[in-house]
C-alpha cells in the first residue's frame, strides 16, 4: 500500500495486504477492511500482522 497499512501472515506466509484487519475466534473468520469475511484455516500455528 502506498500509504502504509498491514501486512497479515498465516504462519509465515503471506495472505493481505490491508489498511484494517479484525479476527473473530468464536466463528474462525477474519475480515479485511471492515467489510470481506473469511474463513480461518484450521491448523494455523501464527497470526502475524505488520505495520508497512
Amino acid at each position: 500500500m502506498a500509504e502504509g497499512g498491514f501486512l497479515v501472515k498465516f504462519d509465515g506466509k503471506e495472505v493481505t495486504r490491508c489498511y484494517a484487519v479484525a479476527f473473530d475466534y468464536d466463528d474462525r473468520q477474519y475480515i479485511i477492511n471492515g467489510i470481506e469475511k473469511k474463513e480461518l484455516p484450521f491448523g494455523i500455528k501464527s497470526i502475524t500482522v505488520e505495520i508497512e
